[in-house]
């Protein structure tokens, strides 16, 4: 069965007005399905997909320019791919981005697979920050709405953000993780200097949500972590955005850096689940 976030029909890619796209930094895998579908393709586009896609015994990956952007990203944002040819010249890692999917059990509803929309995408962190109800999840084959608790047959104070800062050993694991870029540890400084002058941390039903959506991206490790585990790295995690917004004015930037610096690493999660 596949839960889904009830937001997932309001979801949209922002295309050119993206301002983090996700065809910049990024190394992008090209499938073979795509290199056999890219070998067929005429003229001068043909010509260049071939001479801007690197292959070795580990796979293939478009060579990205000096500026780490996909050879096919036009000036205007869009992808030349899908201008010229149409969505379905995407590779599968372009086509699904930034989709994940994660498999898991409850004593509920059994094998299940959570498909939810990766907080690197500033979109997916608009859903988040500009809904006021409740975190909710459904699936095609049940029909219905529920609350994330329900999901996991948890007490709904169970997965409520209490306002308390992140931990010290949170803040000093987030210090080993491996920066994503230079700016990283500017910023990491830059809130660890601000939190000796808070208190609390802004509570409500959008850090309920964060936490809640924080923990569905890693319940496949429900296996080797037990689940009060993974609620305490979410609930630190979600502290460590609220901090960011006490001190910073909310912004769903600061959830969109945090998801960029550590759910795209698995090295950084098990850092912080140590």
């Amino acid at each position: 069965m596949t839960f889904y976030p009830a937001f997932r029909a309001a979801f949209a890619c922002r295309a050119s007005a993206c301002r983090h796209s996700c065809c910049k930094g990024w190394e992008i895998d090209v499938d073979e399905a795509a290199l056999r579908r890219y070998a067929a393709v005429k003229g001068t586009l043909g010509q260049e997909l071939r001479r801007n896609i690197f292959q070795d015994d580990d796979g293939a990956h478009f060579l990205l320019t000096e500026d780490e952007r996909c050879p096919f990203l036009q000036p205007d944002g869009l992808c030349r791919l899908i201008c010229e040819l149409g969505e379905a010249a995407l590779c599968e890692i372009c086509a699904q981005h930034p989709r994940f999917y994660v498999p898991f059990c409850t004593e509920t509803f059994g094998e299940c697979e959570f498909c939810g929309y990766g907080l690197s995408c500033e979109a997916a962190c608009a859903l988040l920050l500009e809904d006021d109800q409740p975190l909710r999840v459904a699936s095609d084959e049940m029909g219905e709405i529920m609350t994330v608790p329900v999901l996991l047959n948890l007490p709904e104070d169970a997965l409520r953000f209490d306002g308390a800062l992140p931990s010290e050993a949170y803040l000093r694991r987030m210090s080993e993780t491996e920066p994503i870029d230079e700016r990283w540890p500017q910023e990491l400084s830059r809130l660890s200097g601000g939190l000796k002058d808070l208190n609390g941390l802004p509570t409500g039903v959008y850090y309920n949500r964060v936490l809640q959506y924080v923990l569905l991206r890693q319940l496949d490790r429900m296996g080797e972590t037990p689940l009060e585990r993974l609620i305490d790295y979410a609930r630190d995690s979600t502290a460590f955005v609220a901090a960011q917004d006490a001190l910073f004015g909310t912004n769903a930037e600061h959830l969109r850096r945090w998801s960029e610096q550590i759910e795209y690493s698995t090295e950084n999660v098990d850092i912080l689940l140590q």
